[in-house]
């Protein structure tokens, strides 16, 4: 069951408390090396190649990286002139390894809304959920500052 939020502007500062859950999700095996390369990960000096790594596994800062992908997806600003910006991470766990066998989807509350001047910095409690496990993949409080252009 997902639960999209579609929000209005005006209504934001009443928004901590609500949850969103996104749609599942399957990350594509030959997505995986494009990440490598635009982290530059495949150019490390010292090259990790453990053989404990389960195959297929999405490293945990392409799970961070899929944050903005999986909410944009169920949670926004009903307003075309609305964008965010990343303002931090913080809290970061990753629980239990991801696969692209795996199903996951984002799994949230709006904890905060702080105003900043004009805009708001939003306070999400953030939760990669995997299909069939008690475990979490990862869990993330990240905060993102809202805008809408004038």
């Amino acid at each position: 069951m997902t639960n999209q939020l579609a929000l209005k502007w005006e209504d934001l500062p009443n928004c901590a408390g609500m949850e969103f859950v996104g749609p599942w999700f399957r990350v594509d095996e030959d997505r995986l090396p494009m990440f490598d390369r635009a982290t530059y990960v495949d150019s490390n000096t010292v090259e990790l190649t453990g053989t404990n790594f389960p195959d297929g596994l999405i490293e945990g800062f392409h799970l961070l990286a899929l944050l903005d992908h999986l909410t944009n997806e169920v949670l926004h600003v009903d307003d075309p002139r609305w964008t965010g910006w990343n303002y931090g991470l913080d809290k970061v766990r990753f629980v239990s390894p991801v696969t692209v066998t795996d199903r996951i989807r984002v799994a949230g509350t709006i904890a905060e809304v702080t105003a900043r001047g004009d805009d708001q910095l939003v306070l999400l409690k953030c939760t990669i959920e995997v299909e069939g496990r008690d475990k979490p993949g990862m869990v993330a409080e990240w905060r993102v500052l809202w805008t809408v252009e004038e």
